[in-house]
Formats: structure tokens, C-alpha cells, sequence
């Protein structure tokens, strides 16, 4: 029987997890991405002798407490992985001079936060006892949404309880939690949470369970761990192709038109890239329902980000990995994106991304205002590098005034925009993680597959709400499961 040939289009993580299992069970794939390196999203980039870390902060499953991690370990060997799991979540800087350290330990935390505000420890009890309500849930990652019904929807999060805790938490902004504190300091750290507030609370959550850690190989060499795992189980990835249309014939995919004009054919294509390029570009938006135009139209997604780093010709031996600079003035850069507070990632020689005795820091500043700089970058190229120059300038001044020892120490400086998401990865407005998820009770809008067409699949953050590396994974994951069972295929991992 010959084998059924899939067409995967993007080697990032969702293309690459699917490209792997498919392979696994008997498909014969094929990966075709525009840019020269695997990851999508999940990568990093080499400045001088740093290596610029650009998605992960955190791996959610990282220990073999955590239900993923099983799930990793099908395509990674994760014991071979090492990882950093912070004591400290955030160290809050105000510019009057006062600090707060919010710790990743929840004893720790829940000590500290009482000692600052004593007056308010009921509120700081029910913030950490609903936490460690929040550990207590047990999702199920190993099958596809779309094989439950609504007792396995119900079972699949095996948290009925713990349903009113969430609901609590999920239509609290950081604002409103932070107005039931009567202490100022308080009020000015718990602010600045995550928001809404029940997303702080799942990460503390993890952090505390320290099942979140950072890997520290880097996004990069993550993202290539998963395409070594796939080549070996025979796929074939060609770089540096553009795919410009999907292939349809009788409202079925067939095939891929690349930019160069080259057709390849096959019973299954998948998109595993950008939404509205698949939805708008490869298919002429010919397949789309009412839903899809209004969430098209609406636009409501993660931001982009303007990441600033650093390298310094210093140590920072007593910073932790993240520090929150609170500003009393906001600082305003030339998109009109505002921020009144600044959070700074260190990463120093412990890491394999910085040299020895040096330090990297990075800034991310979340706008959404990605279309400015595309615009920007495309019309006036020079101003484009003078408004980056003057972002990284700024930083640093602050950097210096807050913390000192940078300006005399700079080594390197580099400034992404979302014009450069948009080149790299097609990632629509430079959204890096894709659709908005701040009500994880709304059911998903999005499909894997689109109204009338046959043959033809979507995975990642652009089909799953929230975006992020375990999303991404599961995504590619589960389009196999769903392959395998619609060809009656028992879906197997070797």
C-alpha cells in the first residue's frame, strides 16, 4: 500500500511536531519554510558572541511531575536537557528607591507579601491558597479536543470544583486586585501582575512546583532538537521556500505553488504558518465562514514586541533573572506605545548564550502597533534605524539611573521591531503569539479546517488562542491523532 504523502507548510514547532509523529505513524511528510532555520517563533539569533534569546522564558513541563513532560520526552530526550527553575519571579524596582522581591516559592511569597502588608493578609491567603488550588488541577494533553464529548470535556479537566476559583480570578484585572489592598506599596507591586490576575496565578503555580524552567540551550537549539528528532524519522524540510498558494482542485488541497514557481503535490497539505496568509493568500479567502471574517476583522491579538538587548562587559551576580523597573513617568516611544514599567531579563555567564564574565539583558516592549513599523521600515529606512537607536538609548538611561554600570560597559546593542517578525516569520501585524486569550472560558472559534475544503489543515497559535510553545506542540500532536483515526490508523509513537 503506498504511503499517503503530507505537504507541511512551516518548520516551526507545530510543523515540525506534526512532521514527526506523522512520520511515526507511516505518512511520508514534507516541510517547506521560507526562512534558513527551523523554529518559527521559537528561535534566537547570534550578535557578536551573544546568542539573543527570543521566545522561551519558561517550559511548561520541564520536570516529570508535570503531565507534558511525558509528552516532550516522545521527541526530545529531556533528562539530557538541563534546566534553570528561578527562586525569584520578579524583583519590583520603584524609582524612590524601594523594592519588593516576589518569590517563586508560595511559603516564601506569601511570608514576604505579609511582612510588607500585614493588614492585608486575608486577601494575600485567599490569593495564595487559590494558587495552590490551581496546582491540584490535572489536564489531559494526550488526545485532541475534538475526540471528547461533553462528559470527556468534563472529565479532560477533572477540576469541576476549582471552576468558581477561576471564574473568580479571570475577571479580575490586576487594577481591581490591586485597589483590594489598603497597602500603598502593595497596591503598586500587585498592579503591575499579570492581568487578568488568574494568569499571575497559574504561573506562580508552576514556578512554585518548578515545572516551568528555563532550558538552557536556548529557543534555538530547542527548536532544533525537534527538527534532528524529525529528520531522523526520515522527513525532508527545504528551506528557504516560499510557499505563495495552496493548490485546490474540486474544493480539494492537492498541492503547493511556491514563490519560484515550482508545484509539488500531495493528499494532505498543512498549514502550519501565519492565519490570515493561509486563509487570504494561499487559498484567496474562497473558504471561510461568518466566524472567520468577524475574528479576522476584530483583530484581537497577542501584541508584537520591540526587544531591546544588551551586552555588557559586566556581571550581575546579585540580580535575579527578571527584574520590573516601575516608572514614575511613562516611557513613550515614537509608535505611541506607553509604559510605566520596564521588565529586564539577565542573563549572565551561567548561560550558554553569553561569554564568560559578560552579560545579556533584554527588554521586550509589547505593542501593537506592528503595522508602524512595517510602514516605517518600507518608507523611510534611515528614520526606522534613528527611532531604534533612540529606543535602545532610552533603556539604557533608565538602566543606568536604576542600576548602573551599563553605559561605560555597552558591547552590543540590538533592536528588533515587528517588522522584523513580519519578515522572518509572516506572523500577521508581528503578533508572536498569536490570537488573544484573556477569557480561557470562550469556547475557540477557530477550526482546524476551513468550510468546504477538503484535504487541507491548520495548527498552530493561529488555531489554538493563547499561542505558546506547549499550545504550538500539542497542536501538531493532535492534527496526527486526527489523520490517523480519520484513516483508521491506530495512532502509535515508536
Amino acid at each position: 500500500m503506498n504511503k499517503k504523502k503530507v505537504i507541511i507548510i512551516g518548520a516551526g514547532l507545530a510543523g515540525l511536531t506534526a512532521g514527526c509523529y506523522l512520520q511515526m505513524n507511516g505518512y511520508n511528510t514534507e516541510i517547506f519554510e521560507a526562512h534558513d532555520t527551523p523554529g518559527g517563533l521559537c528561535t534566537a539569533w547570534k550578535r557578536k558572541d551573544y546568542l539573543i534569546e527570543g521566545c522561551i522564558h519558561g517550559l511548561l513541563g520541564s520536570a516529570p511531575t508535570h503531565p507534558l513532560y511525558k509528552l516532550w520526552n516522545e521527541l526530545i530526550d529531556m533528562d539530557k536537557l538541563k534546566f534553570i527553575d528561578a527562586d525569584i519571579k520578579h524583583l519590583y524596582l520603584f524609582e524612590e528607591g524601594t523594592s519588593f522581591t516576589q518569590y517563586s516559592n508560595l511559603d516564601t511569597l506569601r511570608k514576604s507579601m505579609i511582612e510588607l502588608a500585614p493588614d492585608d493578609k486575608d486577601i494575600i491567603d485567599e490569593f495564595i491558597g487559590d494558587i495552590r488550588k490551581l496546582q491540584s488541577i490535572q489536564m489531559s494533553y494526550h488526545k485532541p479536543k475534538e475526540f471528547f464529548n461533553l462528559l470527556g470535556k468534563i472529565k479532560m479537566l477533572r477540576a469541576f470544583p476549582l471552576l468558581a476559583v477561576m471564574k473568580k480570578w479571570i475577571s479580575m484585572s490586576s487594577q481591581d486586585f490591586a485597589n483590594s489592598f489598603q497597602n500603598p506599596l502593595m497596591q503598586d507591586v500587585v498592579k503591575h501582575f499579570a492581568s487578568p490576575i488568574l494568569f499571575e496565578m497559574f504561573v506562580l503555580s508552576e514556578m512554585d512546583l518548578k515545572r516551568c524552567g528555563y532550558p538552557i540551550i536556548g529557543s534555538l537549539k530547542f527548536s532544533k532538537l525537534f527538527e534532528k528528532k524529525y529528520l531522523h524519522c526520515g522527513g525532508k524540510i527545504y528551506y528557504k521556500k516560499r510557499v505563495s498558494k495552496a493548490i485546490v482542485e474540486d474544493n480539494k488541497a492537492v498541492g503547493i505553488l511556491l514563490e519560484n514557481g515550482d508545484k509539488h503535490y500531495a493528499d494532505i497539505i498543512v498549514s502550519a504558518t501565519d492565519g490570515k496568509t493561509a486563509i487570504y493568500d494561499f487559498l484567496d479567502g474562497k473558504y471561510i465562514s461568518e466566524t472567520i471574517k468577524k475574528e479576522y476583522s476584530n483583530a484581537n491579538l497577542n501584541p508584537s514586541k520591540i526587544q531591546i538587548s544588551l551586552g555588557v562587559n559586566k556581571t550581575f551576580k546579585d540580580m535575579p533573572r527578571t527584574v520590573k523597573i516601575i516608572l514614575l513617568s511613562p516611557y513613550i516611544i515614537s509608535d505611541g506605545s506607553l509604559y510605566n514599567s520596564l521588565e529586564i531579563m539577565f542573563y549572565n555567564d551561567l548561560d550558554a548564550l553569553v561569554p564568560r564574565n559578560k552579560t545579556l539583558l533584554i527588554a521586550q516592549l509589547d505593542t501593537k502597533n506592528g503595522e508602524y513599523w512595517s510602514a516605517l521600515r518600507d518608507l523611510d529606512y534611515t528614520k526606522y534605524q534613528i527611532e531604534k537607536k533612540k529606543i535602545s538609548e532610552g533603556l539604557i538611561s533608565i538602566l543606568e539611573k536604576r542600576i548602573g554600570g551599563i553605559e561605560d560597559n555597552i558591547d552590543m546593542i540590538d533592536v528588533t521591531t515587528p517588522a522584523t517578525y513580519i519578515r522572518y516569520t509572516g506572523s500577521w501585524k508581528g503578533s508572536v503569539q498569536g490570537w488573544a486569550n484573556e477569557n480561557i472560558f470562550k469556547s475557540n472559534p477557530f477550526k482546524k479546517e476551513l468550510p468546504g475544503l477538503k484535504n487541507f489543515f491548520m495548527i498552530g497559535q493561529w488555531v489554538e488562542p493563547g499561542g505558546g510553545v506547549p499550545n504550538v506542540f500539542q497542536s501538531g500532536r493532535n492534527l496526527a491523532q486526527i489523520i490517523c483515526r480519520r484513516d483508521k490508523r491506530k495512532f502509535h509513537i515508536d
